[in-house]
């Protein structure tokens, strides 16, 4: 849950989701899992052979490979992977990962998953699309590419939402955002019940019905069109329903965050549209 720095504004709280943008927080996961998965395991040569073997040839392998083909780097200037003074290979890398701009943390990041064989098997995969979506992140690794899963338009409508003038509808789709991100224990159920809450309380803005149930408000809103009106009471329902939210909120649910994130870009959009439509009548 949001911390107390976030929730009295001192610290603020992460964007809606992280496209085109890979803040620290996300940075430092990701390369967390990349030490234990890759680079805790390399090992010195043994003295009496001097040469690297099993995961250690492995890794050195595939740092060359990363040297030559991803950053073009003359071989010649590639140090030993870790050094006492940390200016070895390794420290590189970090440094790189961590300084870069996003694109290219993630065109790093993909580098490592589609050439490091068995060193990034399917479960350290799991770990790692687990950290993105906890970090918001508005992409997944698929197939061993990184690919977009946020529309951006659905972000546009949230964070255009989050802007709304009036509070109470504003506080509805914050807290919604809050619940869909918290990274310890989200709440997908409350999040869907926030972002309907909001829409009905742009309804009773635009209306002047101050105690107006969602459906009693979207039919008095000027000039809507009814499949628009019917669409959202369809939704409303969803969450009215005997395997719903509303009157459910003690039950267990199969909900999930793509569940969530659909009701939350949807309502904010839908937000957006009522506050442009009272704008101009």
């Amino acid at each position: 849950m949001p911390t107390f720095s976030q929730r009295y504004g001192y610290t603020p709280l992460e964007r809606a989701f992280q496209r085109e943008a890979m803040n620290e927080s996300l940075r430092t996961a990701l390369w967390n899992l990349l030490t234990l998965a890759i680079w805790d395991r390399w090992q010195p040569p043994y003295r009496y052979q001097g040469q690297l073997h099993g995961v250690s040839f492995q890794i050195d392998l595939l740092v060359r490979k990363m040297w030559l083909q991803h950053f073009n780097h003359p071989i010649d200037k590639l140090p030993e992977f870790k050094t006492i003074h940390s200016t070895g290979a390794c420290a590189i890398l970090k440094d790189h990962f961590f300084k870069c701009p996003w694109h290219q943390a993630y065109d790093f990041l993909e580098f490592l998953l589609t050439n490091s064989g068995d060193l990034l098997n399917e479960t350290k995969l799991q770990f790692l699309n687990v950290a993105l979506k906890q970090h918001n992140a508005a992409y997944r690794i698929v197939g061993r590419q990184i690919v977009e899963i946020t529309d951006k338009n659905e972000i546009k409508a949230i964070e255009e939402a989050l802007g709304h003038t009036d509070a109470p509808v504003r506080a509805h789709i914050e807290s919604a955002l809050k619940m869909l991100s918290d990274r310890e224990a989200p709440d997908y159920r409350n999040s869907i019940k926030e972002s309907i809450s909001a829409v009905e309380a742009v309804s009773r803005l635009v209306t002047g019905l101050d105690r107006a149930t969602l459906g009693e408000a979207l039919k008095k809103v000027p000039d809507l069109h009814p499949a628009l009106v019917k669409g959202f009471l369809a939704l409303y329902g969803f969450t009215n329903d005997a395997a719903g939210i509303r009157h459910s909120l003690l039950e267990e649910s199969n909900l999930t965050y793509a569940d969530a994130k659909f009701m939350l870009a949807s309502c904010a959009a839908f937000v957006s549209y009522l506050r442009a439509t009272a704008a101009n009548p």
